[in-house]
Formats: C-alpha cells, sequence, structure tokens
C-alpha cells in the first residue's frame, strides 16, 4: 500500500512539472519576434543594421521593456550596446527594435540562428531570428579603354574599339555573367561585334574583358557621352544579380583648317612692288577652332601675321598679309604656320605653297629703247628724284616741273609737217601762173 501511495505521489508531481513546462513554453511564445531587415549579410562586413519586430499577442501591457540580441561567433555588436533596443511599454501594437552587428572576415557561409531575449516587468521571453551569411559579390568595372588607351577620346567620323575590364572583387565565384552595352544614342552603333558578351567560370579576384566594336557618326556633337552598363550574374551559391553601372566616352571632336582659296591684288606680282596675298582659311574639322592665328614664312617683306580668331566648323574667315616682293623673281616658296586652341589644347599645322613673281615690269624693254633717244638728262633726272618712267614714257625736269618728252616731240613734227606742207603749196601755185601766159602766146 505504501509503494502505491509512493508511486501516485510521483506521477503527480512529474505531471506538475511537464504541465509547468507546457504552460511556460506557450508563455514564451506569447511574444513572437521575426526579422523584418538585415536577414542576409556578408562575411567581413560592419555596422549592418538589423531591424526586428516584436509582436505581444497576451492582452497584458508591460513596461521597462528592452529587447536583446544574445549574439556569438561570427557576430559581435558594432558598438557598446548596439545589441540592446530600449523599447519601454509594449502592448498589442506591434513594435520595431534596431540593432547593428558586424560579421567576421572568417565566417563561413550558411544560416545562423541568434536568440532574442524579450525582458519586460512580468518576465523574460525568448524567440530566435535567422540570419543569411554569405559573400559579397560585386562585377566592378576595372577600367574603360578606347583603342586601348584609357585615357583616349574619340572623334566623330570614326570607327573604334571600347574595351571594358570588369573584376570580381567579391569574395564568391561567379558562375556566369552577362553584360550588356547600351550607348544611349543612335549615332553611336555596332559594326563588327554585338552589344552583349558573356562569361563563365569568373573566379574571386578574377578579371574579365570584353571589346565592343563601334562608329560614331561624322556629324554628332561633340560632348561627354554617357552609356549603360548592365552587369547580370550568378554566385557559387546560386543567387543571382543585376548590376547598372555607367561608363563615359568623350566625344571630342578636331578642328581642320586648310587654305582653301589663294588670291593677291594685282594678280600678277612683279619684282619690287607691293601686294596684299588673301588666303581663305577653311574649317572642315568636327570641331569649332578658337583663337586661330597665322604667321606667313617666306622672303617676302611686310606684315606676315593676321588674326583669325574663332572659325566654327564648316565655316572659313579670311586672313590678309599686306607685303612687298623685294627682289624676289620666279616660284617663291611659302609656309603658312596655323595656330589653334581645339578640344586637345593648343595645336599648330604647317600649310607650303608659292607665289609666282615676274622679274620685269610692263613695258619695261619699251622705256628702255625710248630712254636711250631722249636727253641724258632724264636718267639723271629720275635719280635725282624725278618720277619714274612709268608705262615707258620718258620725263624731263625743268625748275623743279617734271614735263613728258614725247607730247614735245609729237608738237614738234606736228609743227615741221603742217609749215612744209604750206610752203610746198604755196610754190606749187606760183609755178601754175608763171605757164599759163606762154601758151596764149602760142595761140
Amino acid at each position: 500500500m505504501k509503494i502505491i501511495s509512493i508511486l501516485f505521489i510521483t506521477i503527480v508531481l512529474l505531471s506538475t512539472a511537464n504541465i509547468s513546462a507546457i504552460l511556460s513554453e506557450e508563455e514564451e511564445k506569447d511574444i513572437d519576434v521575426e526579422i523584418a531587415s538585415g536577414s542576409t549579410l556578408f562575411a567581413g562586413s560592419e555596422n549592418n543594421q538589423i531591424s526586428v519586430r516584436i509582436n505581444n499577442k497576451l492582452s497584458t501591457d508591460f513596461t521597462n521593456v528592452k529587447a536583446y540580441l544574445d549574439l556569438s561567433y561570427p557576430f559581435t555588436a558594432s558598438s557598446k550596446d548596439s545589441d540592446v533596443f530600449h523599447i519601454g511599454n509594449l502592448s498589442d501594437t506591434l513594435v520595431t527594435a534596431y540593432f547593428t552587428i558586424n560579421v567576421n572576415g572568417g565566417a563561413k557561409y550558411g544560416t545562423y540562428a541568434i536568440p532574442v531575449r524579450i525582458v519586460t516587468n512580468w518576465g523574460t521571453y525568448t524567440d530566435e531570428i535567422e540570419i543569411k551569411v554569405t559573400s559579397e559579390t560585386i562585377l566592378k568595372v576595372n577600367s574603360v579603354a578606347i583603342n586601348g588607351d584609357p585615357t583616349s577620346t574619340v572623334n566623330p567620323g570614326e570607327v573604334f574599339d571600347l574595351t571594358v575590364t570588369l573584376k570580381n572583387v567579391g569574395g564568391s565565384d561567379i558562375k556566369w555573367a552577362k553584360i550588356t552595352l547600351d550607348t544611349n544614342n543612335d549615332n553611336i552603333v555596332p559594326i563588327n561585334s554585338s552589344l552583349s558578351n558573356s562569361f563563365t567560370n569568373l573566379v574571386s579576384g578574377a578579371y574579365a574583358r570584353t571589346t565592343f566594336n563601334l562608329s560614331i557618326d561624322k556629324n554628332i556633337e561633340p560632348k561627354n557621352q554617357k552609356m549603360s552598363l548592365k552587369i547580370e550574374f550568378e554566385d557559387s551559391l546560386g543567387e543571382q544579380y543585376t548590376q547598372n553601372e555607367v561608363i563615359g566616352l568623350r566625344i571630342a571632336g578636331e578642328p581642320q583648317l586648310e587654305i582653301a582659296r589663294k588670291t593677291t591684288n594685282p594678280s600678277i606680282l612683279q619684282a619690287g612692288s607691293d601686294f596684299t596675298l588673301t588666303l581663305k582659311i577653311e574649317n572642315i574639322g568636327t570641331a569649332d577652332a578658337d583663337n586661330v592665328k597665322l604667321q606667313l614664312d617666306s622672303k617676302f617683306n611686310g606684315d606676315n601675321e593676321s588674326y583669325l580668331g574663332r572659325i566654327e566648323k564648316d565655316d572659313y574667315a579670311n586672313g590678309v598679309f599686306y607685303l612687298n616682293t623685294g627682289p624676289n623673281s620666279g616660284n617663291v616658296p611659302c609656309k603658312l604656320i596655323i595656330t589653334y586652341i581645339g578640344s586637345q589644347g593648343e595645336s599648330t599645322s604647317e600649310k607650303n605653297f608659292v607665289l609666282s613673281v615676274s622679274s620685269q615690269a610692263p613695258g619695261s624693254s619699251q622705256s628702255k629703247s625710248i630712254s636711250q633717244t631722249s636727253t641724258r638728262g632724264t636718267s639723271s633726272s629720275s635719280a635725282q628724284g624725278g618720277p619714274p618712267s612709268g608705262g615707258g614714257v620718258p620725263f624731263i625736269r625743268i625748275n623743279s616741273v617734271s614735263i613728258p618728252i614725247i607730247p614735245i616731240i609729237a608738237a614738234i613734227i606736228i609743227l615741221i609737217v603742217a609749215v612744209g606742207g604750206a610752203f610746198f603749196y604755196k610754190k606749187k601755185k606760183k609755178n601754175k601762173k608763171e605757164i599759163a601766159p606762154l601758151l596764149v602766146d602760142e595761140k
């Protein structure tokens, strides 16, 4: 009988303990905890913000409530008490608690459970949240090059290679990746390549390089062109990502200044004479030219510089030089040095041409023959500052007055012919009167 009593008491005590445990467990679940943000963290990351929603399912209001994260490896608090959040009063309204934690860099990838304690004035309730630790998988644009040169620019009308180099800077390998380029401009189109490319098995720290062969329209406006790069990839954990990057293309354009026409006034150049040289400078390039200056390198004397200023694309300006041929004759070589400021800074170009100079002035041979038949004082008069024999007409100088010789000679000749003609006519008339009476006497 005594044994039966002991067994009965033991069963009652065990049942009471089990009921208490069940009630305690149900009591702890009366406050639910679930993670709201920060469920996936990268190994080695710091200051990760975790938000946890706390839901009081009881009709009891609690005061002086605090929430604790019971952190263990690989997690630590980012700062003092950043693993504790003071809630205050907790009723049946949903409350969010915030924590800041670090993840150790040596953490293995996987899912970790972190206990959460809710301490109230009526006791402590516990629950847990789950955080997934993985590596930060990033495909970074490492460099962009034009025809192999990272500092190069392109000009309108060119065909060029755009090479983009990517690097896997994350801690996870990449199973596959696809890169798609959007030029964002209908005037930039692919020629011998597609605008997308794919890679496989890109391990952490590895590089991937893709080249796009592009053509740019000649009439495009020089500017900095933004282009979009879409990067899609999957890491070794099966996570898929999409990144959008922006790369730049510098469309510079370049002036091209040429001599479109050259004219002289007078059109036929003579040795020792003044003339005006006009050069039409045309910009046939793809950009405007600023601060355009011309310098003429030749054997001619005079003003050899001309400032034109700004010459816009497909426009022109005239450079004018006032020169003297000097003693030069024949084909005289000239070099025009053009300086200007373009997209690449100050530039210089040189253009070569020739100008033909005659060795004798018009009528110089006639002037020489007439001068030889005139008085000897003619050449000395010219040497003393008298008028030159322009047009081959000699001059004499009387009392500082220059008088042309040919009109005087012509007047003298006309006067002699007139006097001689009158004399001849008078003599002939007299002879007729003397012959007439003789004829009458014979009859």
